[in-house]
């Protein structure tokens, strides 16, 4: 199953925001003049980059926009992180785990390149993102609530331990990578909606990327191009938690 798989029925979600598909396209490296035109246009140009770039040039010749399976490639994109993912394990489930590695990545890298305090004003700059949304009341009180608890420097501490899931993963890890884009001097407004996950990963992957380099994979390894393969997966889980909260 490919038509309706996954990722397909995301991108037919009318609730995806001009900033949501921004983020698919600048993670896969498409820009803005491709991505203009219709939403099945939208749809089919996103499936097609996105299952394309996991796959081979030979292979893709005989493939529509809706293969390989997403299934497929959200389970390899795992096992690069090597996260060794369980036959019970769902696309969503592993989204959220690749989702949490990434972020672990980029603070060891960080920690590695910048010091130990830089990670820590991303980290503070996160913290505070969070607690402004839930003052402001743009969190919903029940994911409010249970944010509270977490007191600190443990938003972090309780994302990378898994702890947070759905919705409370969607607002934490956006918070840590929008604060991480600052860091890096990416110019996204404060007003900016949607997951900032492409623009991030895209920055660190790219040309002007500094972060993962050698610290990550080697992109020359095999078919895929996991430079646009990883950051749209994990943009794609994100999108995936705040639509199915809202649901």
């Amino acid at each position: 199953m490919s038509v309706c798989d996954e990722l397909d029925l995301l991108l037919q979600d009318r609730r995806l925001t001009d900033d949501d598909w921004t983020a698919l396209a600048t993670s896969l490296e498409v820009t803005s003049e491709d991505l203009a035109g219709t939403w099945n246009h939208k749809r089919a140009l996103v499936n097609r980059e996105l299952r394309h770039s996991y796959g081979n040039t030979l292979a893709n010749l005989a493939r529509t926009e809706y293969e390989p399976d997403y299934a497929e490639i959200v389970r390899a994109s795992a096992k690069k992180l090597r996260l060794q993912p369980k036959d019970h394990h769902g696309v969503a489930e592993l989204g959220q785990k690749i989702v949490v590695e990434l972020i672990d990545r980029a603070k060891e890298a960080i920690i590695k390149e910048k010091g130990r305090a830089a990670w820590d004003k991303i980290e503070a700059a996160a913290q505070a993102d969070v607690e402004k949304a839930i003052e402001d009341g743009t969190i919903p009180a029940d994911v409010a609530k249970r944010l509270k608890g977490i007191h600190g420097g443990a938003f972090l501490t309780a994302l990378l331990a898994g702890r947070l899931a759905g919705f409370g993963l969607y607002i934490v890890a956006n918070q840590v990578f929008f604060a991480m884009a600052r860091f890096l001097g990416l110019r996204i407004g404060v007003a900016a909606a949607g997951p900032i996950i492409g623009k991030t990963l895209a920055f660190f992957l790219g040309p002007p990327g500094w972060v993962f380099g050698a610290l990550w994979i080697a992109y020359d390894l095999g078919d895929t191009n996991w430079k646009k393969v990883m950051p749209a997966v994990a943009t794609v889980a994100m999108l995936r938690a705040r639509l199915r909260f809202e649901d």
